[in-house]
C-alpha cells in the first residue's frame, strides 16, 4: 500500500524545509483523505515554519476527527502561530466547556489571554490551572507574568515549598522554569541578590536538557560574511524582486523587536509578522547554508529560472498569506534575522532593514535572566551569550557596509527614553505613517520598561561570569 505521506517524510528526512512546505500544500490542494494523519501534516508544517499550511492541515484534521480534542488543539496552535490569538482562545474555550478540569487547557487559555493583553483574565485562567495541578510550573510561570509578587505572599510561599519538596519529581526543564519564576518573584519583592542566584540556577537546569553548538554558529557566521561580499551583490543586483514593502528588523532578544514591528505597523495599511515566524528561512531553503558555493550551485541549477527572485516572490506571497491581507509594508522581526540579512538584501534589493542595538551588559543580563519559551539554547551560558552577541554584531556591521543606505540603527536606550521620537525616525525611514507610529509608541511604552537601562546592576556578583565572557568576546573592556 502506498503511503500518501512518503514524499512529505522524505523531504523531512532530507531537512528540505521548502520541500516539506510544498508537499504539505500539495496534499491540501489534492484534498487527500488522511483522517487523523492530518495531525502529522500539521506538525511538520509547523516545524518548518509554514504556519498557513499548518492551519489548513489542522482545519482538515478537525473535519476528519471532530470528536478528538487533540484535533482542536492543533488548530489552536496553528492559529497562535499566526498571531490570531482571539481565534485560538475561542477554540480553547470551547474545549474548556467540555473539559473544565483540564489544567493544560486552562493554562493555554491564560497564555492566549496574555497575548491579547487581557492580563486580569489571564491571571484567573492560570490560577484555575494551578488549583487543578499545584505543581504545574508552566502555569506558575504564566501567573508570574500577570502579578507583582509581595513579600510573604501565599504565592511566593507555594513556589518555595515546591522548590524544596518536589523538585526531585521534575525534569531539568521544569526545574529551570521554577527557578526563573522564583527569580521574577524575588525581583518583585526587591531581593535582587536572591533573584540573581535563582537565574543562575535556572540557566544551569535549562542547559542540562540541550546544549548549543557555538563553535558551529561562529563558523556559519564567517561563511555568511565570506559569501556575501560586494562583488557578489553587484553581480546579482538585478536578480531579486524589486519591491519596497519588506522591512527586516535585525535585533537580539530583549531589545523590543516585536514591539517595534507592531508599532510601525499601526497605520493600518502595514502589517507585522510574528517574532517567531521563519518564513524567509523557509523560502530561502534552495540557497542551502548560504556558502558561496551553495548559492552559486543553486543559481546554476535554476536552468534559466531566477532562483534569487523565486525566493523573494515566494516569501512575499507567504508573508501576505500569514498576514491575511495585502500590506503596503511587511515588517518582519523574525528571530535570528541577522543570519538572513545577506539573502534578504539580495533577494529583495529594495527592502529596508532596521537594526536594534543595546548596551552589551544590559543586553547580556536581560537575555540570561529570561526563560525563553521557544528554543534559544545559547541563552543559558555566559560564554554562549557573549559569543552569539559578538556574531550578531559582526553580521549586522557587514550588512550595513554591504547595503549602504538600506540599514538604519536604532538604540534600545532611545526607545526607552523617548519612544515617540525614536519610532518617528524609524517610520520615516521605512515609509509608514510617522504620526500613527509615534502615537502607538506612546500607548505601548510601558511594555519596554520590563528591562530598564542599567538592569545588569541588579545581578550583583552574579554578573561576574557574564562580564568576563563579554570581555573575552571583545564586547566590553574589563573594569569599565
Amino acid at each position: 500500500m502506498i503511503d500518501p505521506l512518503s514524499d512529505l517524510r522524505d523531504a523531512r528526512r532530507r531537512e528540505d524545509l521548502l520541500g516539506v512546505s510544498v508537499e504539505v500544500r500539495r496534499l491540501i490542494e489534492a484534498n487527500a483523505q488522511l483522517g487523523s494523519q492530518w495531525g502529522d501534516v500539521a506538525g511538520l508544517a509547523m516545524e518548518v515554519g509554514d504556519e498557513v499550511a499548518a492551519l489548513m492541515a489542522a482545519e482538515r484534521l478537525t473535519q476528519s476527527a471532530p470528536n478528538y480534542p487533540q484535533s482542536w488543539l492543533w488548530l489552536a496552535s496553528a492559529l497562535s502561530g499566526l498571531g490570531r490569538h482571539q481565534q485560538a482562545l475561542d477554540v480553547i474555550e470551547r474545549l474548556i466547556s467540555q473539559q473544565p478540569n483540564d489544567p493544560g487547557l486552562q493554562r493555554r487559555a491564560g497564555r492566549a489571554l496574555l497575548e491579547l493583553g487581557r492580563t486580569n483574565l489571564a491571571e484567573l485562567s492560570f490560577r484555575r490551572a494551578i488549583s487543578l495541578d499545584r505543581f504545574d510550573v508552566m502555569a506558575w510561570e504564566g501567573l508570574s507574568e500577570c502579578i507583582t509578587f509581595e513579600s510573604g505572599s501565599a504565592e511566593l510561599g507555594a513556589l518555595e515549598e515546591m522548590r524544596i519538596q518536589n523538585t526531585t519529581n521534575m525534569s531539568s526543564t521544569e526545574r529551570g522554569v521554577l527557578a526563573y519564576t522564583l527569580a521574577k518573584a524575588y525581583r518583585d519583592v526587591g531581593e535582587t541578590a536572591v533573584a540573581a542566584m535563582r537565574v543562575a540556577e535556572g540557566a544551569a537546569f535549562c542547559r542540562d536538557d540541550i546544549g548549543f553548538d557555538t563553535d558551529r554558529h561562529e563558523v556559519s557566521v564567517k561563511a555568511l560574511i565570506a559569501s556575501y561580499e560586494p562583488q557578489f551583490v553587484d553581480t546579482h543586483e538585478d536578480a531579486g524582486v524589486i519591491d519596497g514593502r519588506p522591512v527586516l528588523i535585525m535585533a537580539p532578544p530583549c531589545t523590543g523587536a516585536d514591539w517595534l514591528a507592531e508599532v510601525l505597523a499601526s497605520d493600518g495599511e502595514a502589517g507585522a509578522l510574528p517574532r517567531k515566524n521563519g518564513l524567509f528561512w523557509l523560502n530561502a531553503t534552495p540557497l542551502g547554508d548560504q556558502t558561496l558555493k551553495e548559492i552559486s550551485d543553486a543559481i546554476e541549477a535554476g536552468w534559466g529560472r531566477n532562483v534569487l527572485g523565486d525566493v523573494g516572490k515566494r516569501y512575499l506571497s507567504q508573508a501576505e498569506e500569514a498576514l491575511g491581507r495585502s500590506a503596503t509594508r511587511i515588517i518582519d522581526p523574525s528571530s535570528l534575522s541577522e543570519m538572513a540579512g545577506g539573502a534578504y538584501g539580495v533577494c529583495l534589493p529594495a527592502a529596508k532593514m532596521i537594526r536594534i542595538v543595546r548596551e552589551p551588559r544590559d543586553l547580556a543580563w536581560s537575555i540570561y535572566k529570561t526563560r525563553f519559551r521557544k528554543a534559544r539554547h545559547w541563552t543559558y551560558h555566559p560564554d554562549d551569550i557573549a559569543r552569539v552577541m559578538a556574531c550578531h554584531n559582526r553580521l549586522c556591521e557587514h550588512w550595513e557596509t554591504l547595503f549602504p543606505g538600506r540599514v538604519m540603527t536604532v538604540r534600545f536606550e532611545d526607545l526607552l527614553s523617548d519612544p515617540q521620537a525614536a519610532v518617528r525616525e524609524a517610520a520615516k525611514f521605512i515609509g509608514v505613517d510617522a504620526d500613527a507610529a509615534a502615537a502607538e509608541a506612546w500607548l505601548r511604552a510601558d511594555r519596554l520598561t520590563i528591562d530598564p537601562e542599567g538592569v545588569h546592576k541588579d545581578a550583583g556578583e552574579r554578573f561576574e561570569p557574564l562580564e568576563s565572557a563579554l570581555a573575552r568576546a571583545g564586547l566590553v573592556q574589563a573594569g569599565d
